[in-house]
């Protein structure tokens, strides 16, 4: 299920621990928890065992799709998102997000949105393609 591994990055941070040590405190494998943090994925045990070590209820770990800001061209909230992530593969599509794929005959993901005021378009990397930059040839800016 997914997770706020924000916030289990930000209180690990607080109190403070590595990874290591908040495995350890926590009843949990190392790579779980580097698991956790990097996808934002994690089992109700998990979940519960995080909850119980770092002082808060359960439910603060669960995930929370943030909601679509403002049009950052005209500050308009009268934006709109397309229903479903569209497939990079065909067209021009594959230049959009080269190499962050998952898969050999997979395209990366976008979501597309645009403003109804201004027309201005903005396009967001799906979370599949976004794990995939790590180990890519992107560069980190």
């Amino acid at each position: 299920m997914k997770i706020n591994a924000e916030l289990v990055v930000k209180l690990r941070k607080a109190t403070p621990w590595s990874q290591d040590e908040l495995a350890i405190a926590s009843g949990l494998n190392l790579r779980t928890i580097q698991r956790i943090e990097k996808q934002a994925t994690a089992s109700l045990q998990s979940k519960k065992a995080l909850a119980s070590v770092l002082n808060i209820d359960i439910q603060d770990l669960d995930y929370e799709e943030k909601p679509m800001g403002p049009c950052p061209e005209c500050d308009s909230e009268n934006i709109y998102r397309y229903k479903k992530e569209i497939d990079a593969l065909g067209g021009s599509g594959p230049d959009l997000l080269p190499k962050l794929s998952s898969g050999i005959f997979k395209g990366a993901k976008f979501l597309p949105v645009v403003c109804r005021e201004c027309g201005y378009v903005r396009f967001y990397a799906s979370e599949d393609a976004r794990t995939q930059l790590e180990n890519s040839s992107w560069t980190k800016v």
